[in-house]
């Protein structure tokens, strides 16, 4: 004997159950891996402007000279013996002062696949000083390397 179920049973029966909620963990890796592809399928977008204006320059706002120190260069190198990216980036070390004197610390690296000699990355340190609010910053040294914490 088979027993059947009533019109109400019957319908509940065949409805598709809800799905189970995710775990915030599972959440963030498939945000993870969505960013991850879009970055993946935005690369050759990134690519062809460097190649078309030959830099990616990201600037300072708060920062003496921004054109001499961006927060992140990323440029085409494509000189007769040597090609490849320069990757530069820049922040303050010491802030401003009382003195009105501030430094700043630049990185550059060099990603060259092809070169006819030995490239290092360089450091350098770029202090300034403002003598009035309204002056303009004034280079006072340059020094390779580190920049020295105050």
């Amino acid at each position: 004997m088979s027993e059947s179920l009533d019109a109400p049973d019957r319908l509940a029966a065949e409805m598709p159950q809800p799905a189970k909620k995710r775990s915030p963990a599972a959440r963030l890796g498939c945000g993870l891996a969505l960013a991850l592809w879009f970055t993946l399928l935005l690369a050759p977008c990134g690519l062809f402007y460097l190649a078309a204006n030959g830099e990616i320059r990201l600037r300072h706002a708060d920062i003496p000279q921004p054109h001499e120190h961006p927060r992140l260069l990323i440029s085409l190198i494509s000189e007769a013996r040597q090609r490849g990216l320069r990757i530069e980036n820049s922040y303050l070390v010491a802030e401003a002062g009382a003195a009105g004197e501030t430094c700043v610390q630049t990185n550059a690296r060099f990603l060259l696949w092809e070169s006819s000699g030995d490239i290092q990355d360089a450091r350098y340190c770029d202090c300034y000083q403002q003598r009035a609010a309204a002056a303009s910053w004034q280079l006072t040294q340059t020094f390779p390397g580190d920049c020295l914490k105050s």
